[in-house]
């Protein structure tokens, strides 16, 4: 049986009296892939400071297990949603990354050894075990975000979001952050709600939000969002990457047919030019 784990309902939030955020709802249930996309202007930024707690809605509220959060039970939300920003430099409070990963397991007061047997198994996990010892500022930017997820997942959250966290990555980090995710969906049983602009990613995702002024414009499977490609376009929104590439390699050969999939597009090929 399916059961939400968050609901956000009806909010409304201003910039300088300008309602940017109008009348939101949705909900998501325990272990979905939630993918949260719109142009720049959007709302889509504004939408994910607010699920992780920077901005709060003038009006309308969210619950997260059913229950209301509010200022006076903000650690039930802290306890519940973990966060990977798009910057990770911004998130490292340690002097090296084991230091960093323990942080938050010291303020839950666990001791020493527990908190040891956690860090082992986190980092063995993310495969950092040898970044351990290391300072966050000399990681590659890929490294520095699998440490960052390893702090996350060592205070062990339920839902788990990723404010834009490939946008400053090479496109070889960005595809391991994308494995990541997937592999804590669909083997760690995490909820995963990932705002972003890469198109690619959504792919993965059990259901997508498509933001537009402010509004939710469509929520939709992957396979449904591209029916008509030309709405997408219209929203100034990119296409994956192979279904990009089909589209334009019809054009010059009707046997192309459009696909996401880079091996059907591979085998269309093949047998376009023999």
């Amino acid at each position: 049986m399916t059961r939400k784990i968050l609901e956000v309902n009806n909010i409304w939030f201003k910039y300088d009296n300008i309602d940017t955020i109008k009348n939101v709802s949705f909900s998501i249930n325990e272990g979905e892939y939630v993918c949260i996309i719109g142009h720049n202007g959007s709302g889509k930024s504004t939408l994910s400071k607010i699920l992780i707690g920077l901005l709060r809605p003038y009006k309308g509220n969210i619950k997260i297990n059913d229950k209301l959060i509010n200022k006076s039970n903000s650690n039930y939300f802290l306890e519940n949603i973990g966060i990977v920003f798009q910057n990770p430099d911004s998130q490292f409070v340690g002097q090296t990354v084991e230091d960093d990963i323990a942080f938050g397991l010291e303020n839950k007061q666990l001791s020493r050894e527990q908190i040891k047997k956690i860090i082992n198994e986190i980092s063995s996990k993310m495969k950092i075990s040898d970044l351990l010892d290391q300072e966050p500022h000399n990681l590659s930017g890929g490294q520095k975000q699998k440490a960052v997820i390893a702090g996350v997942l060592a205070m062990n959250p339920n839902i788990i979001i990723f404010d834009e966290s490939t946008s400053m990555l090479d496109a070889k980090s960005r595809m391991e952050l994308n494995e990541i995710m997937l592999d804590l969906n669909k083997n760690q049983n995490k909820t995963i709600i990932s705002i972003t602009h890469d198109m690619d990613e959504i792919l993965n995702a059990s259901k997508i939000i498509i933001m537009k002024e402010g509004q939710i414009y469509k929520i939709d499977e992957p396979k449904n969002i591209f029916d008509n490609i030309n709405d997408i376009l219209d929203l100034n929104l990119d296409l994956p990457f192979h279904l990009k590439l089909s589209l334009e390699l019809k054009k010059y050969n009707n046997k192309i047919k459009p696909t996401f999939n880079k091996s059907n597009l591979v085998e269309q090929i093949c047998k376009a030019i023999k």
